[in-house]
Order: C-alpha cells, then sequence, then structure tokens
C-alpha cells in the first residue's frame, strides 16, 4: 500500500474496533492522531451488514473493545453499509471460504466493487492466506500496515504510528507479534 492511496475499502469488524480503539483509551490524550477518523475522512469505507451486527454484539461488554465499536457505531453517517447478496454481480448465497461470515461477505462485497482493499486484522495464521486467495482484484490491507503506511506516506509522524501501534497492540493481542515487530523496524528505517 505504500506509495498508493486508498480511494475506497472494504472493512471487517476487527479493523474498525482497532483502528478506534486509540479514542476509546481513556489514557491517550486528544494530541494524538485519530487513525480512525482518517480512515473515514480519506476514502469511502463500505461494510456488509453483518459488520454493523456484530459491533452491537461487541458493544454490549464493559471493555474498551466495546466502547470502541460504539465510536465506529457513532460514525455510521461516515461509512456505507451495503449487503453483498442483493447484487446482482454476487452470488446468491454466501459462499465457503472457510472464514467467519463477516470476513465472507466483506470478501464478497469487496469482490464486486470497485475497491482498493480489504481492511483487516488477519495477518497471522491461516485466515490471511485464506482472504488473500479469495481475493479478486482488492488487496488485503492489515490494519498495522495501513497505520505504518499513513506514517510512510506523510499523513502521520512515525513517532505517531509507532504509539498508535503501542496504544492498540495490548488490547488486539498483537504485542508479540512478529509482523507488527517487523512493521515497527520499517518505521524506524
Amino acid at each position: 500500500m505504500s506509495g498508493q492511496r486508498l480511494r475506497a475499502v472494504i472493512a471487517d469488524t476487527s479493523a474498525l474496533v482497532s483502528l478506534a480503539v486509540p479514542r476509546a483509551d481513556a489514557a491517550v490524550g486528544p494530541d494524538l492522531q485519530d487513525p480512525f477518523q482518517y480512515l473515514l475522512t480519506s476514502c469511502d469505507v463500505v461494510v456488509p451488514p453483518e459488520v454493523v451486527a456484530e459491533l452491537r454484539d461487541i458493544t454490549q461488554y464493559q471493555d474498551i473493545h466495546a466502547a470502541a465499536a460504539s465510536n465506529v457505531l457513532t460514525a455510521r453517517r461516515h461509512y456505507t453499509v451495503e449487503d453483498p447478496y442483493e447484487r446482482d454481480d454476487t452470488p446468491d448465497a454466501r459462499p465457503m471460504f472457510g472464514l467467519d461470515d463477516r470476513e465472507t461477505d466483506g470478501i464478497v462485497l469487496a469482490n464486486a466493487l470497485d475497491v482498493d482493499g480489504f481492511l483487516t486484522d488477519e495477518f497471522g495464521g491461516t485466515n490471511f492466506a485464506l482472504i488473500h486467495a479469495a481475493l479478486r482484484g482488492p488487496r488485503i490491507v492489515p490494519t498495522p500496515r495501513l497505520i505504518v503506511d499513513y506514517a510512510r506516506n506523510g499523513h502521520l509522524s512515525h513517532e505517531a504510528a509507532q504509539r498508535l501501534l503501542a496504544i492498540i497492540s495490548p488490547h488486539r493481542n498483537w504485542e508479540n507479534s512478529p509482523y507488527v515487530t517487523q512493521l515497527l523496524h520499517r518505521l524506524e528505517e
């Protein structure tokens, strides 16, 4: 993604929650740039209805993920919700990709729309490979990579990106991820 501007993305629940974590964290001051707000103002974001349903489910908890999901739902007028199975150019029923319904619906939508990427937190394990294989045109954009690329492209300072990843990581279990570690090293180059 580095050097290429995202014009439109399909976003998975996990990515939206991760990007909204910094504003949901009471310990984070208003001086730090908001990656969720930047996403919503820098490109068109589309989500399938299953993502909105999962966000609503997450708000039932009493943790930072619930607060982040609530922030995403509050910003509802800044992204589009589209059912992939109400389109003429998609299958009538959900295909079996070996992924959860939200990821599958997002991939179907990404393949049908003229979008640049599929934004997700899936960057470890087998789901990354399954998503990559199912996408027919849009590229997979892992959330930590998006944040690092925002810094590499001048939309965030490198220090802000490092700080955002440090804030998000413990809440999203990224702190021991070799992928995130490698991205942090790229910021230091």
